[in-house]
């Protein structure tokens, strides 16, 4: 379960960095793929990658979560 949750959060996050960098900040060379997958050579920048992506949608998944209690409860 702790998986498949962390894997979820990686891919919201993940979403929701391709949507700011591509929409907002014009950047055409980052792909949604290389955000989630990363360098996997580099192993510290994958695993930054790879935090970033996971905390981002942790924070997306808590404020969901929130809003939820709040006008569902």
């Amino acid at each position: 379960m702790q998986l498949i949750i962390s894997a979820i959060a990686r891919h919201i996050g993940a979403g929701m960095r391709y949507f700011f960098l591509r929409n907002i900040c014009r950047r055409k060379d980052v792909s949604y793929k290389k955000l989630c997958d990363g360098d996997k050579k580099d192993p510290l920048a994958y695993n930054d990658n790879a935090l970033v992506n996971g905390c981002l949608g942790m924070i997306v998944i808590a404020i969901l979560i929130l809003l939820m209690v709040k006008y569902l409860g």
